[in-house]
């Protein structure tokens, strides 16, 4: 760096300072000389800002040129007034844009989920080991252009995975697939040559499921989801064949596979029972086996955390118990060919909702069973309702909105909820008997009011689609509302509450609402005026009750078959099928 006789620049009135620190060279920065104030001197020469004293703005300026070179201190005054900011990439090859992509996912995406739990596989796990595994990096840059392309969408006024999608979506997602394929042939090659640790193929699979949920591909994510379930089932096994204590509730080697990744795994589990319609894979003897851990240590429910992992544990559970019970094979309940197969080309049938039927073959065994599921569910909800009430119970002088950790105590209330109504549903014969849980209808209807409220209002530049769900969220919640409440009130209510929420993971809200909307229309066709004595009232009757018997969706073009089927709803009293064909 070339040196100035101080004396030649500074005007003359400052002469005086500068005799005084002759050896410390003069930047001419302003306010302040960066230099002086680095020597800890006062440089006279300088007419200080307005409304602050000049120790503040040394203070101030001392702490910028610890930060920021001195080319960006002496563009700040510029014209344009634009925010520059240093190079920020620290991996060779890697330019600014995936970069800005990565940072748009961990700061949008990661910061955003206060819906869910179990963060730490984002905000530690995936971040942490972006920097040992370049797939993993490459992932998470893929991931973060394609929210990028689903909020520019949302922007727009269009949904996300819409086939007609703004100029600027089209380029964030084209960016997105690019990166994709660059981590999946990354995976690849690392898992190839990888140990027989099978660490980074199931890191990799979570990845692969929820890129595919995002941009949805919701047949293939369950496939990649029940594939990783099955490479985890053979490692535990493995594991806890040289071990002499019982089955962890979690990992088995924790510094091998962490919790977290056993968390995610049970979590798509969940999913994967839900929404898939391969009974033999969700009958599967070792996935089954994977789920059936005894339950011994004590429940405390003083800790988000643990609370969670129960309640994951007791659902999976219950929802595979549901799965495998048997349907007589003369049930109407099974799916009719449908009259619209030929408008539905290339269709995946994504569910006959296995667990959400009924019309079960009930045995003495599988009544036993419900008794014990039924018993569990419901002590999970005494011991949670303490630690509930005291994180969501608001005060009347407390007008601030619920936090996080609330918004994540009222969502595994609503699965508790909605779990235990599925439970009682395997003893239901009769749609009618469901009126009698109608408190808890109403109950889901006001978490979730709340959760979406708080969220709209504490995300309302990012309520468009949240972020790679892996949880079940509120959606399927409210979808048990939707086909087994038949409250007007309440089950409009739950509609108009997926309208306005976004996409989790494979469940689609917007097709949700057309579920919902298309059974309402069809049971209320039946409405009878019943005289109560008190007065009339508008029932549906069981003759007018109709369930899903198939849902055969293209979530690509965002169209779906549905079908339901009316038990007795036929003139001789024989069951009849309605299907309905809608677009998203």
């Amino acid at each position: 760096m070339r040196y100035y006789d101080a004396a030649q620049l500074l005007p003359s009135w400052c002469l005086l300072s500068y005799r005084k620190n002759r050896r410390v060279k003069c930047d001419e920065g302003k306010p302040d000389c960066i230099r002086c104030i680095k020597a800890k001197r006062t440089c006279g020469g300088y007419i200080h800002l307005e409304g602050r004293s000049r120790q503040d703005n040394r203070d101030a300026l001392y702490r910028q040129a610890l930060i920021k070179p001195k080319a960006l201190l002496l563009l700040q005054d510029t014209a344009s007034s634009l925010t520059l900011v240093a190079p920020s990439s620290i991996f060779l090859g890697e330019s600014e844009i995936e970069n800005r992509y990565f940072r748009y996912f961990r700061q949008t995406a990661v910061t955003g989920l206060d819906g869910a739990w179990g963060w730490s596989l984002w905000n530690w796990l995936m971040l942490q080991t972006s920097h040992q595994e370049p797939f993993v990096r490459h992932s998470i840059i893929a991931l973060g252009a394609l929210l990028k392309s689903h909020e520019t969408a949302h922007l727009a006024g269009v949904r996300p995975r819409s086939v007609i999608m703004p100029y600027i979506a089209k380029l964030h997602r084209n960016f997105a697939i690019v990166k994709y394929d660059r981590a999946v042939k990354l995976m690849q090659k690392a898992i190839c040559v990888g140990t027989s640790n099978p660490r980074q193929a199931l890191l990799g699979c979570i990845l692969v499921v929820c890129f595919e949920m995002l941009i949805g591909n919701s047949y293939l994510a369950i496939k990649h989801a029940h594939s990783g379930t099955l490479i985890l089932q053979q490692w535990r096994t493995q594991t806890l064949a040289h071990k002499e204590e019982q089955s962890p509730l979690l990992s088995p080697a924790p510094l091998i596979i962490e919790d977290e990744i056993i968390e995610a795994f049970r979590s798509l589990s969940i999913q994967i029972i839900t929404l898939w319609d391969d009974r033999s894979a969700i009958c599967d003897k070792k996935i089954m086996n994977y789920h059936c851990v005894t339950i011994t240590a004590p429940l405390t429910c003083f800790d988000l955390r643990e609370a969670q992992v129960y309640l994951n544990l007791v659902v999976c559970r219950i929802y595979h118990f549901i799965a495998t019970i048997q349907i007589p094979s003369e049930s109407i309940l099974l799916a009719k060919k449908s009259d619209g197969e030929t408008l539905m080309e290339e269709v995946s049938v994504i569910t006959s909702m296995a667990i959400y039927s009924t019309a079960f073959k009930i045995t003495e065994t599988i009544r036993a069973q419900q008794v014990q599921f039924a018993i569990e569910i419901a002590n999970w909800m005494r011991l949670f309702e303490p630690f509930f009430e005291s994180l969501c119970t608001k005060r009347e002088d407390n007008q601030a909105g619920f936090n996080c950790a609330s918004n994540v105590a009222a969502m595994m209330r609503m699965q508790a909820i909605a779990t235990s109504i599925l439970t009682a549903g395997v003893l239901i014969k009769d749609e009618m008997d469901y009126d009698k849980f109608n408190s808890r209808f109403q109950e889901l209807v006001d978490l979730a009011s709340v959760i979406v409220k708080q969220r709209q209002q504490q995300n309302k530049s990012n309520s468009w689609a949240g972020g790679p769900w892996i949880d079940i969220g509120l959606t399927p919640q409210l979808f048990v509302v939707v086909t087994r409440c038949r409250d007007p009130i309440i089950r409009r209510t739950a509609i108009k509450l997926l309208e306005g929420w976004y996409i989790e993971g494979i469940w689609d809200p917007a097709l949700i609402v057309q579920i919902g909307l298309f059974i309402m229309e069809v049971e209320e066709e039946g409405l009878e005026d019943v005289d109560f004595g008190g007065g009339k009232k508008f029932i549906i009757p069981e003759r007018a009750r109709a369930v899903i018997s198939r849902i055969s969706e293209d979530s690509q073009k965002r169209r779906a078959l549905i079908q339901c089927v009316l038990k007795s709803g036929g003139v001789d009293g024989g069951p009849v099928w309605r299907e309905k064909y809608v677009e998203w």
